[in-house]
């Protein structure tokens, strides 16, 4: 059975890639990896959730996210921010569905995923 659910990853840890794409992957998602923020700035398709890392060394998330909100907005709305300083997220509004402290906990990661994806399903590009 082929899932039409679609999931973006944009990481520059490897690790952290290959994790989530084996969870994604065996929940039924296709998924596409991008290790850097300036390779999702301009998306030619849309996503059902875009799990964005927000400390990247050349295009960070926030700069992204904060892109986003300037030329698609709508795109925030799958979007989950993860960090593994949470001094980079106290006290800021990064617009995004949620927000996820690194390290993460599997099963709560999925969880916040499917109600991202449940909530706000990706309209299909044709």
């Amino acid at each position: 059975m082929v899932s039409d659910r679609t999931a973006l990853i944009i990481d520059d840890d490897p690790d952290i890639v290959e994790v989530m794409t084996t969870l994604l992957e065996l929940r039924g998602f296709r998924v596409e990896t991008k290790s850097d923020g300036i390779h999702a700035v301009d998306l030619d398709r849309n996503y059902d959730v875009i799990v964005l890392d927000l400390n990247m060394p050349v295009f960070d998330g926030e700069t992204l996210t904060e892109y986003w909100k300037l030329t698609r907005p709508e795109i925030l709305e799958r979007v989950i921010v993860l960090s593994g300083y949470s001094r980079f997220t106290r006290g800021r509004d990064i617009p995004a569905f949620a927000n996820v402290p690194k390290p993460f906990d599997c099963d709560e990661l999925m969880h916040v995923i499917e109600q991202c994806v449940n909530r706000v399903p990706a309209e299909r590009n044709v």
